[in-house]
């Protein structure tokens, strides 16, 4: 008959080589979370140096950096950037990496912000009900950026005129082309838009998709304006699709764009106009004042414009051509587009 086995107490040394692994393994992890601590305090002291040997400078008051154990956690309270006249602030920016993953990082910022381009503007000041950020990194440089912003509110100011923006939401996408490392695709979100006087009864909403073919600059932070950008003095732009949406009414349309060095769009757009009659009140608030582009844009397309009908409201089918900033329905010129801003590459 066959003794039953009787089970042995572990061994003493069985419990101090697990105290030991334990002890190494938060000392371990305790060093790691120290190393990334001091890379991040350097990075901040590398900025700062930086932005004063470009004759500007960078401030994170406040400097608070917690987190442990887990996480890297970076609060700017407030946020300071400035050079050449140009200057950046936000009254709390955070940052968040978890400790194991800190190739993704998640910004969060308390308003208001402001920034002034030049004593000649334009400036900016936004406040918002909650601002948040995603950058994700791969082989050492950001390859993609979210951004939502709830209830903003921005303020546009350049010279005597101001414009006030309002939004439910705002979102913001851009991700580097897989297989092309130049091109980048963006999107852009806005839900209950209002400006100017847009009635707030018919806000509205925004949705926008494209390509930059040589974007991928913004990601990698090398642009300051939109010259950067250009490839032999001129911006390619292939929109996917551009939807503007108030109501009843409604603009769809989509094609290839290219914004030569003075600021001008040259490219043809299909438009599919739903509630033509509606245009110039909706819009009129987004391009600048006294322009008749929108005028002249409506009446032409309803004198010349394929008509039908969708859910029973007139819809018009027409192909806009924009040369050297000017906009025309075949022989009709209906006047200038508003131009961008363009300044000196660098500068």
């Amino acid at each position: 008959m066959t003794e039953p086995k009787v089970s042995r107490p572990p061994r003493k040394s069985a419990y101090f080589v697990l105290a030991i692994l334990v002890a190494l393994i938060i000392g371990g992890w305790s060093a790691y979370w120290a190393v990334g601590r001091g890379i991040v305090s350097d990075v901040i002291r590398n900025g700062v140096k930086v932005a004063e040997a470009d004759g500007g400078s960078l401030e994170c008051g406040n400097q608070q950096l917690g987190g442990y154990p887990f996480r890297f956690e970076l609060t700017c309270t407030p946020f300071r950037m400035d050079k050449n006249g140009e200057w950046y602030f936000i009254n709390e920016l955070r940052g968040v990496a978890l400790a194991y993953n800190p190739t993704h990082v998640i910004f969060e910022a308390t308003g208001p912000a402001e920034a002034t381009f030049g004593q000649a503007g334009p400036a900016y000041s936004a406040h918002w009900k909650t601002a948040q950020a995603s950058v994700i990194a791969k082989d050492s440089k950001p390859s993609k950026l979210d951004a939502v912003f709830k209830e903003p509110k921005l303020t546009y100011t350049i010279g005597d005129q101001s414009v006030e923006f309002d939004a439910e939401l705002t979102e913001a996408h851009m991700r580097r082309v897989e297989g092309n490392e130049d091109a980048l695709d963006l999107s852009l979100l806005v839900t209950g838009l209002t400006a100017g006087q847009v009635s707030d009864d018919v806000p509205l909403d925004i949705s926008l998709v494209m390509q930059l073919p040589e974007g991928s600059k913004l990601l990698d932070g090398k642009v300051r304006n939109i010259a950067d950008l250009m490839v032999d003095e001129e911006l390619k732009v292939n929109v996917s699709n551009l939807h503007l949406k108030s109501g009843e009414f409604s603009v769809k349309t989509g094609g290839d764009l290219v914004i030569d060095r003075q600021g001008r769009l040259n490219g043809t757009l299909p438009l599919v106009i739903t509630g033509i009659h509606q245009l110039e009140d909706v819009l009129h608030p987004l391009f600048p004042q006294g322009s008749k582009t929108l005028e002249s844009l409506q009446k032409t397309a309803m004198s010349i414009g394929q008509g039908s009908a969708v859910n029973g409201v007139p819809t018009l089918k027409i192909p806009v051509t924009i040369e050297n900033g000017r906009a025309r329905i075949a022989f009709f010129d209906l006047g200038p587009v508003p131009q961008l801003i363009i300044k000196e590459s660098g500068s």
